[in-house]
């Protein structure tokens, strides 16, 4: 790997980390979107503190404009682009690390899922997006009413699925590290103190499980600055404000 090649990673880094959800929350609401529901500065807390014409749009860019487009980039800069998969893997996933943990913002951010899945966009692995989107929306969204859990069963899925395609090493690789930061980044969190109330044990299987704290995901996903969780669900869901 050349030194231009640690550039176009480092680029790719400070481009992921551009913490769009925010920005617009704060020059259209003026509020900290990490104050608010699951403090996640992504899409999807945008939707739900946000509105969703805003969400959508901000998951538009985090898709394209962090997961898809600085691959193209890499691909159009080479005049070979098969040669350099790796180095277009590793700039995909150094947008995915930026904007998961963000140095703009004190080095917290989203959960990369769309940035991520624009990845696989990128190198047109059609079928494990299919599979994802299936798990995601069809069963997460649409059957279960809660995606976090059926999210990191769509994460788990991902290399799986590269396998079983046998897809390049260079691409396996990168499903596997897709999956490790997805579980690294729902484990610290946005580096908050773990719930108290509980045990460590059970918030930790929390985040892993269902990315949050709490068990309840209507406790954790409507929480706004200086409101009390419900008493109706104290053993679950004494849990701090972000």
């Amino acid at each position: 790997m050349t030194l231009a090649d640690g550039i176009l990673i480092a680029i790719a880094y400070l481009w992921g980390s551009i913490p769009t959800a925010y920005l617009v929350a704060r020059f259209t609401s003026g509020i900290d979107i990490r104050e608010y529901g699951s403090g996640n500065v992504g899409a999807s807390n945008a939707v739900a503190h946000l509105g969703a014409k805003t969400g959508v749009v901000i998951g538009a860019f985090d898709l394209v404009g962090k997961g898809i487009l600085p691959v193209l980039l890499v691909r159009w800069l080479y005049a070979t682009p098969d040669d350099n998969l790796a180095v277009q893997v590793a700039v995909g996933l150094a947008a995915v690390a930026g904007h998961n943990w963000s140095p703009y913002i004190r080095f917290t951010g989203g959960r990369g899922i769309g940035t991520a899945g624009g990845l696989v966009l990128a190198f047109a692995l059609w079928y494990e997006a299919l599979i994802a989107a299936v798990i995601i929306v069809g069963l997460g969204r649409l059957v279960f009413k809660d995606v976090a859990l059926l999210t990191l069963a769509a994460v788990i899925a991902l290399p799986a699925s590269a396998i079983a395609f046998d897809r390049p090493p260079e691409i396996i690789a990168m499903c596997l590290l897709i999956l490790a930061l997805h579980i690294a980044k729902r484990l610290t969190a946005n580096w908050e103190r773990p719930s108290t109330g509980q045990p460590i044990l059970r918030t930790i299987a929390c985040r892993i499980l269902w990315d949050r704290d709490v068990s309840r995901r209507e406790d954790w996903t409507n929480r706004i600055p200086n409101s009390d969780i419900p008493e109706a669900s104290a053993n679950d869901t004494n849990a701090v404000l972000r």
